[in-house]
Order: C-alpha cells, then sequence, then structure tokens
C-alpha cells in the first residue's frame, strides 16, 4: 500500500554515518542523497558530506549522460579531492588531509550557502575512516557518504552504521527480473550475525580463509578470497563444518559449496562482501546454504527509480507497490513522489 514518505518513522535516531549506494549507474543514488540532504537539515543538523569514489559531475564519466548535481545546504561540511573544486570563493577553506585520490589531496570545506559539488573521496575504507574522523571534527553531527555503484563495499558496517540501496529500471526493463535482482542484493546485504565462536575464530587469525572442522581450525593464507571452484573444493573437504573468509567472495566459492553434501556454515565479513549472482543464488537458498556475518549491516530501505535514460521506464506506483511487496519489512520509497510502500 502506497502512504506518504515520513522519515521520522524510519529514521528513527540520527545516525552518525549513513551511506548511499547505488546497484547500477542511473538509480536514483544522487536524488536520493539529496533528498537525505533535506532531511536531515530539516532537523536542524550539521551535515557533512563525502564520496567513496567519485560523483556529482554534469556529466557521467563513462556515459556522457547528463546528471544530477550533488546540491548541499550552507554550513554543509564537505570533503572532497582538490583538484574538483573550481571556486574557492563559496567555500570555507578547513583542513587540507594527508588522504590522496588520483584527483589530489581530500580536503574539508564548508558551504558559505547552497551550493552545487563534486565529491572525489578516498576508495579505501582505511581512508574513509579519517576523512569521517576530520568531518567530525569539524562539527558534523551526521555525515552521508555516496557510495559509488561499483564498490558496494562502501556499505561495510565498519564505516557506516546504516545504509539506503537505489535500484532502479536501468538495472532491467523487466519488472519480474528487477524485483530478483534487487532482492538478491537485499538478501546478501542483510545476511545475520554469525555465533561468538565464529567472531572469536575470525579476529585471531590473519589468514583469509579459515576452515572448520571439529572445533579444528585451519588457516589457509591465500592471496584473494576470489577463488575458482576447483580451488573452493580443494579447500573445503567434505568433512568441512564452517568456512570462514575474508574478503570478497563469488559465484566459485557458490559453484563448490552447492557439489558439497554436506553443507558448511559460511560466515563473511559482511553482506557486502558477497558478488554472487543472482541465478547462483536461488540455488544456494534451494539448498538451505545460507551467509552469515561478522557485521551485520543495517539497512534503512530501498528507494526506487522507474525511469531510466531516453525511456519511459515502469509506472511509479507499480513499481513501488510490487518492490515494497517484494523486499517487506523493508521500507521501499520513491523519493520524488515522497511516497513510501
Amino acid at each position: 500500500m502506497k502512504i506518504m514518505l515520513d522519515w521520522n518513522e524510519i529514521l528513527k535516531a540520527t545516525p552518525r554515518a549513513l551511506t548511499v549506494i547505488g546497484m547500477a549507474k542511473n538509480v536514483g543514488k544522487t536524488v536520493t542523497l539529496n533528498y537525505m540532504q533535506k532531511v536531515l537539515y530539516t532537523r536542524g543538523l550539521v551535515l557533512g558530506l563525502t564520496s567513496i569514489g567519485r560523483d556529482g559531475e554534469h556529466f557521467d564519466a563513462l556515459t556522457h549522460l547528463a546528471k544530477p548535481s550533488i546540491v548541499v545546504q550552507a554550513q554543509t561540511i564537505v570533503a572532497t579531492a582538490e583538484k574538483v573544486v573550481t571556486d574557492l570563493s563559496v567555500w570555507d577553506y578547513l583542513q587540507k588531509t594527508d588522504v590522496y585520490t588520483p584527483l589530489g589531496n581530500v580536503v574539508i570545506l564548508k558551504a558559505k550557502s547552497v551550493n552545487q559539488v563534486v565529491l572525489a573521496g578516498p576508495s579505501k575504507n582505511e581512508d574513509v575512516k579519517q576523512v569521517l574522523q576530520c568531518l567530525t571534527h569539524w562539527g558534523a553531527r551526521c555525515i552521508l557518504i555516496d557510495g559509488a555503484f561499483d564498490r558496494q563495499s562502501s556499505a561495510d558496517p565498519l564505516v557506516s552504521s546504516q545504509v539506503i540501496l537505489a535500484t532502479g529500471v536501468t538495472l532491467s526493463r523487466d519488472l519480474n527480473q528487477l524485483l530478483h535482482i534487487t532482492k538478491c542484493r537485499v538478501e546478501q546485504l542483510t545476511i545475520s550475525k554469525c555465533s561468538d565462536y565464529y567472531l572469536k575464530l575470525y579476529k585471531n587469525s590473519k589468514a583469509k580463509v579459515l576452515v572448520v572442522n571439529n572445533n579444528q581450525c585451519q588457516e589457509c593464507f591465500v592471496d584473494t578470497a576470489l577463488l575458482s571452484t576447483t580451488e573452493w573444493s580443494k579447500i573445503m573437504k567434505e568433512d568441512c563444518s564452517a568456512l570462514i573468509v575474508k574478503g570478497a567472495v563469488g559465484d566459485g566459492l557458490a559453484q563448490a559449496l552447492l557439489k558439497k553434501q554436506q553443507i558448511p556454515t559460511v560466515v563473511v565479513q559482511d553482506g557486502s562482501r558477497i558478488f554472487i549472482t543472482v541465478d547462483l543464488w536461488r540455488q544456494l537458498k534451494v539448498r538451505n546454504i545460507y551467509f552469515q556475518a561478522i557485521q551485520e549491516i543495517s539497512l534503512l530501505g530501498v528507494s526506487i527509480n522507474p525511469t531510466y535514460p531516453g525511456g519511459k521506464g515502469i509506472d511509479p506506483n507499480v513499481l513501488l507497490q510490487e518492490m515494497g511487496a517484494s523486499l517487506a519489512p523493508i521500507p521501499v520509497m520513491n523519493v520524488v513522489q515522497e511516497t513510501k510502500f
């Protein structure tokens, strides 16, 4: 059922940091970010704003299509790369950090008035944490992070306490397929927390992969967790009861799990590390193979964009209704119409 969007019902407490991530380009991430700025600004908060990667350009760097601008309110504290700042007269210059990007060091600025900004921030989560500390130091009470569409690890709960996911018709113009793709990603991002036993094993080892059997833990020091099906099958013996993985996991692990008779518990750092395609994710669910997380992600809601560049898209009311029913009880929002399901 469509009702008017009231963020006081969803955002019961002010988050320290909130990330908006997109499932693809042109899914309404920037529109959602601007809307969230408006919501939080009306609460009288001093906002901080930064990005993982680059956003806010007038034209997309890859597609060359026109993009909505990131608009900041007066007194908003912004962290962005120095080379994208074209007019310092509209900003109060606060600090130059030692966090480097391809577009120069990240600088901290305060908007003198309503202004447009290009955001270019660091790509490493450790650098993002440092930037957040700087924004907090200069008075930001709530920080909005623009998460690049191809860096969904920007949902890392160690960086941001809460997340909004943006989806839209550019993912698929077939409604059922769009629902399946989005539901898959939501399920991955919101996997439940693991037991304290697995958490202790995770913290006490520097290995990327831990194989558990009969309370015995074997460390596997591999360079990456994105291994092939054959490599995973060699690591997971038939008597493996649990697999703990540090880093991103993909289809290679999924295919290896589907070949096993005895199903292990699979633990990853958080749901943003899972990059398993929709069809394989469905097969894992059928086999009752589920993932657990060291850190849970708090997904506040999903915003939808019913249009795509140069096309009609899907009726916004139909998309809101169907997506809302598919993802319930997670709130689904159309921030342009200010409605939710």
